[in-house]
């Protein structure tokens, strides 16, 4: 998987895995208002109301991803500290990484039997601890945006 620049991912995909995301993306958002853009033949992105994220599809991987928080706090220690603690705790497949300074909320799973109820699965979880986990760490590493 390259990454290129502006953080895209680009990589031979596998059409009918493609076609396959593209038809769980529109089943499970056909009526639901929020905003999705298929921004490549494998990339999504969805606007949610609190949030948005992407879904990412590679050769091998799907994966969904979502930025928290653009730049680090001041008080990094306690804040990854606090990180390890959430993704052991809190985060149920998804975890929270540092990408290029930035912390991410990242699912990513292989694709062999990926099915429809796994996709449903890994938005709900999103839904639940996106705003959550966002939250609790605003208030405590970024008063000033909170």
């Amino acid at each position: 998987m390259r990454e290129l620049e502006d953080g895209i991912y680009s990589e031979p995909t596998d059409q009918n895995i493609a076609h396959l995301i593209d038809d769980y993306v529109k089943k499970f958002y056909g009526k639901t208002g929020e905003e999705v853009i298929r921004v490549r033949h494998n990339i999504w992105a969805i606007r949610e109301a609190s949030y948005s994220f992407n879904i990412i599809v590679t050769s091998l991987l799907i994966v969904f991803d979502a930025i928290l928080f653009e730049v680090l706090p001041e008080q990094k220690a306690g804040f990854f500290e606090e990180l390890l603690s959430l993704n052991a705790h809190r985060a149920k497949t998804s975890k929270l990484c540092l990408v290029k300074d930035r912390i991410h909320l990242r699912i990513i799973r292989g694709l062999e039997d990926f099915d429809y109820s796994e996709f449903v699965a890994h938005v709900e979880e999103y839904r639940e601890i996106f705003p959550d986990i966002r939250e609790q760490l605003l208030n405590k590493y970024y008063p000033e945006d909170a």
